[in-house]
This record gives structure tokens, C-alpha cells and sequence, in this order.
């Protein structure tokens, strides 16, 4: 079968190249102009290893990480109002990729008008037992006017989606002007993902990641949709996964990877990123 993505998914014109980059699934292409890195996986795959986030538990926090999650989101939620120079109370907010609702629900508690979209059904209908505004579909299926939300947040959903230029987009058309895109995903430019190669575990097809982002690769797409890159936060560095070596020695690498976490951010090397793309007041004049 023919692979899933054939050209860059950021309309670049140059042809994707193998990249060298071996992972489970195969060698990994890559865009030349933007620095893209996309599985070489067919449809098929990508639709068998996505059903596995159709569940009714969704992917809301264990209440061990209830407390994380929270700071994360106020975190997000803070700087998205000032970003759009509103108060979140009486903003609208769109989470896609909902799966039960839990980013709806903290921004809810922020003052938000908030819903969601996704395509899990049995995620969908956890939320909507827990009192949330979610839709069961594809963004595209749900029928928005333009310019309808203050606030758009992606949370580790723009690498499982094929044509990433085509949800931009859509996100794009139904933000307000100053309206802010939030992408939350990992960065494929980190040195966790240099130094790890093809063990980074965003690379994983097998969960249905097949598109994968850098802060530069953002940069270029965000202009040909009418956005404009307002802020990229980077973070983290994993030198090692949990059960890949001796406990102790793992416990050691984590103490020393400690003191790169502070460079890898300001560096914009940390291997998780948060890129907040806005909607200019007005349209960027043609070239």
C-alpha cells in the first residue's frame, strides 16, 4: 500500500527524502525545506493505532497527576489570555482532540466557554456524562461559523493527523483576529530526539504518531494559513526510558539531565514544545 503522507504536510514543494531516521514502523522521511519529519506507515496502520484512544477512561488524569495537570493547564490558560489581551472569564475555548474533556473542564473552571471535539465515541460519551459540551467527530464535521473562538488548544493530537496543513487551517478560520492556536506536541529538533535517533518515544507509530514538528517546521506553516507565531516554549530533556536500565542508573541520568533542562529550554532543545500561533488583527498583506 501506498504510505500515508507522500508530500510535506506543510505544502513545501520540495519532495519528501528519506531521512535516515529508523524507527519500529521503518525509516522515517523528511522535508528538506522545513525540517518535517513523517512516517512512512500506510492508512491502514494509522487507523488500527488509533482505535486504541477510543476508550471510555479517555486520557483524563490518574489522581496522582490531577495536580500536575492543573498547574500545566493554568500555566497555558494564563498566558493565552494575555496573548489575546482578554480575561479567560467569558472567552471561548475549543479543545480538539477532547477525548473525555479534561483540558474542557479545567478551562471551564478558568471561566471559559469551553467544548470539544474528537473523534473517540466512547471518550465522547465519558465527557458528556460528566456535564461537558464535546462533539464526536472530525473538526471539519462540526459545523462552525468563522472567527467563533478566542482560544484553540491541540494537545498531542497534530501528530497523529496526516494532513497537518488542512487542520491548521481549520483552526485559523474559526479564530477570532488576536485569537490564539495553542499546539502542544514534541519537538522532532530536541536533543532528546538527536541524542535517542529513532528511540524517541514520539516516534512511535504504533500509537498513531505519523507527523512530527519542530519549532522551525511551525514557523513555516503558520504564515501560508494567516497565523503568526507568537510564542515557542520548549522543555525537558529524557535521556533514558523508565525499565531500559537498572533503576539506580536510571535515577542517575535523571539527576544529570536535570541541569539541561534550563539550557534545552532556553535553547528551544527541550523535547516538548508549546507553540501558540495568532491570528493577526488584520490579514497580512499579499506579497
Amino acid at each position: 500500500m501506498p504510505a500515508l503522507i507522500e508530500k510535506c504536510p506543510n505544502q513545501c514543494p520540495e519532495p519528501l527524502v528519506p531521512s535516515g531516521l529508523v524507527v519500529p514502523g521503518g525509516e522515517l522521511n523528511r522535508c528538506n525545506a522545513c525540517g518535517q519529519f513523517v512516517s512512512a506507515c500506510d492508512a491502514g496502520h494509522l487507523h488500527e493505532a488509533n482505535k486504541e484512544w477510543d476508550r471510555y477512561e479517555g486520557t483524563w488524569p490518574s489522581p496522582r497527576d490531577t495536580a500536575r495537570f492543573q498547574r500545566r493547564r493554568k500555566r497555558d490558560f494564563q498566558l493565552i489570555s494575555k496573548l489575546v489581551g482578554r480575561p479567560c472569564a467569558g472567552m471561548r475555548l475549543l479543545d480538539v482532540g477532547c477525548s473525555n474533556g479534561a483540558v474542557v473542564a479545567a478551562a471551564q473552571a478558568f471561566g471559559f466557554e469551553a467544548e470539544g471535539v474528537d473523534t473517540a465515541e466512547l471518550a465522547i460519551i465519558d465527557g458528556r456524562k460528566r456535564g461537558l459540551n464535546l462533539h464526536c467527530g472530525f473538526l471539519a464535521d462540526v459545523t462552525y461559523e468563522d472567527a467563533r473562538f478566542d482560544a484553540i488548544t491541540l494537545y498531542e493530537v497534530i501528530e497523529h493527523v496526516p494532513d497537518s496543513y488542512a487542520l491548521i487551517a481549520e483552526c485559523a478560520r474559526l479564530l477570532k483576529p488576536q485569537g490564539v492556536l495553542l499546539i502542544g506536541t514534541g519537538n522532532a529538533n530536541s536533543w532528546t530526539r538527536m541524542i535517542r535517533k529513532g528511540r524517541w518515544d514520539f516516534l512511535n507509530s504504533h500509537v498513531g504518531h505519523v507527523n512530527f514538528f519542530s519549532p522551525e517546521s511551525l514557523k513555516v506553516l503558520a504564515p501560508r494559513v494567516g497565523l503568526e507565531v507568537a510564542r515557542v516554549d520548549t522543555h525537558s530533556v529524557k535521556l533514558k526510558e523508565q525499565g531500559e536500565t537498572r533503576r539506580w542508573v536510571y535515577r542517575l541520568i535523571k539527576l544529570g539531565t536535570e541541569m539541561l533542562n534550563l539550557p534545552a529550554s532556553l535553547l528551544g532543545k527541550g523535547h516538548q514544545m508549546e507553540v501558540y500561533l495568532r491570528r493577526p488583527l488584520r490579514p497580512a498583506a499579499a506579497a
